[in-house]
């Protein structure tokens, strides 16, 4: 991902017209709904989407493909996993007391899982009736040990913009 700020250096030398405005912006109308589209469908995007591989002892043991998660999506995994107390102080209106964060990591996870391995890899059902679990993020916690949650959780923080390269950053 990256993100420009660019200048018009046109637009610094000379005073454009209304009519060249409007030649300039039918001109690239095309070009700029196409890539607000492009931008507004980030989740399904072929570019954004992540294979993950989960492999130990030099052995693949399964995989599944990631998509980038949007603002809505950590909020939602957020809140389900926050515990909320009554305020004493702010006239018994609740307030977030802590998050679990174990079942809001793997809630992330199995939210930026595409639906397709959601179904054959969290959501499985023989799964669940041998490791005694009830939901997919359980399965997460289950199959997946600290350290690749870590790194997948990584992966899915880069795809949806949290975190930019040097490059990116170097070129804003």
């Amino acid at each position: 991902m990256s993100i420009k700020a660019t200048v018009n250096p046109a637009a610094d030398t000379a005073e454009i017209t209304k009519e060249e405005l409007i030649a300039d912006a039918r001109e690239h109308e095309t070009s700029l709904l196409d890539g607000l589209l492009t931008a507004a469908g980030f989740k399904t995007a072929e570019d954004c989407i992540k294979k993950v591989v989960i492999s130990r002892g030099g052995k693949d043991l399964f995989s599944f493909h990631i998509h980038p998660l949007s603002e809505e999506d950590y909020n939602a995994c957020r809140k389900k996993f926050t515990k909320y107390v009554k305020s004493k102080v702010q006239g018994g209106i609740r307030v977030p007391e802590e998050v679990h964060a174990v079942n809001y990591r793997a809630a992330l996870i199995y939210t930026a899982t595409i639906p397709e391995d959601q179904e054959n890899v969290w959501n499985n059902k023989a799964l669940w009736k041998k490791l005694d679990l009830a939901t997919g993020y359980e399965a997460v916690n289950a199959l997946l040990m600290a350290g690749e949650k870590e790194a997948v959780l990584s992966l899915i923080d880069q795809i949806s913009g949290y975190e930019l390269s040097e490059e990116d950053v170097a070129k804003n």
